[in-house]
């Protein structure tokens, strides 16, 4: 989303807003009946109204949560200056209120863009009307993900997004593989996650770069993301290449256990 006012641009610069509004948990505390089908079960993810102590909105706009960030989100000053960029997931819970809480930075293009993220995020409380679960307000975890860019075109933007990434990624697993570097490799798959942090290449790579050199928390944190966006893809070159170390071992115990 290109921001046409040039004053504006002066503020904001570029924020693609690649909104992922995605039901990843029912309900946070209520205990399911397990004698029920799944199918008997009628859940209604949590919804972002825009408006403040809301009486009964019936017709929820998707696009109001984009509206309000690109409203609201001012590009920091000292981000810009270093030029900082690339693209923030942030997950939340949406409480049975519909306020906002549990705010966890997934990926972090670096600590100014995280405060303002989060600063923006918690001036919507009371702007959203709560996940329903059996006709039960519940507390439900949401996803978002915007992509903080100088650059002042959608199409380049993705395009300079994807180069880095991808030189990140080739030359993380040269490091890796051939040069034995996995500091080095771990650096450079850390900073390919920055720009496309939904890549799972680059995700499995850093997790193997991560155990391998003794931080076993941080690559199961890497696969369990894995996990989370989908399957892996076994027939990888990649993988392959990663037989015989104690990160891949541990990697398919990970997925012999899902």
């Amino acid at each position: 989303m290109l921001i046409k006012d040039q004053k504006a641009m002066k503020k904001l610069l570029f924020i693609m807003l690649a909104i992922c509004i995605c039901l990843l948990a029912l309900g946070q505390n209520d205990t399911p009946n397990l004698n029920r089908d799944i199918d008997e079960v009628e859940i209604s993810p949590p919804a972002f109204t825009g408006i403040a102590n809301y009486a009964d909105l019936v017709n929820v706009d998707a696009k109001y949560l984009q509206k309000y960030l690109s409203s609201n989100i001012t590009y920091p000053k000292e981000a810009e200056r270093c030029g900082r960029e690339g693209t923030e997931v942030i997950k939340f819970n949406v409480n049975a209120q519909g306020k906002v809480t549990n705010i966890d930075i997934v990926n972090g293009v670096c600590p100014e863009i995280d405060k303002e993220l989060v600063r923006v995020l918690e001036s919507t409380n009371g702007m959203w009307k709560p996940g329903v679960k059996d006709g039960i307000p519940v507390s439900m975890e949401q996803e978002v993900s915007i992509v903080f860019s100088l650059t002042e075109s959608t199409e380049l933007t993705n395009e300079k997004f994807l180069k880095v990434a991808t030189a990140c990624f080739t030359q993380g697993a040269e490091c890796f593989f051939e040069k034995g570097k996995s500091k080095k490799a771990e650096r450079l798959f850390t900073k390919g996650i920055t720009y496309m942090p939904h890549d799972q290449s680059l995700l499995l790579m850093r997790g193997l770069c991560r155990y391998e050199r003794g931080n076993r928390e941080g690559a199961r944190d890497d696969w369990n993301r894995l996990f989370e966006l989908g399957s892996i893809d076994m027939n990888s070159k990649f993988l392959a290449q990663a037989e015989g170390l104690e990160a891949y071992e541990a990697l398919m115990e990970m997925l012999a256990d899902k």
